[in-house]
């Protein structure tokens, strides 16, 4: 499973509520533990949950991206 964002295929943009454009901050599951960022994708669901926060604000957002399954 190839998650488009992770991989800089696809660039997300998302805009805050006060109008400043929001910064992906990786996956969420890189902030859970030492060992998740090497968590096998495989054994999720079929997206890539991240964090995208406002560095004007600081205003957090969670963006599921869906994941490419290679079918």
């Amino acid at each position: 499973m190839t998650c488009p964002l992770c991989n800089g295929i696809y660039t997300g943009r998302h805009i805050c509520t006060c109008g400043t454009a929001m910064e992906d901050t990786g996956p969420v599951n890189d902030y859970y533990g030492p060992y998740s960022p090497y968590f096998n994708l495989s054994f999720e669901a079929s997206a890539c949950v991240h964090l995208f926060s406002c560095p004007a604000c600081g205003r957090e957002r969670h963006v599921a991206v869906p994941v490419d399954n290679g079918d």
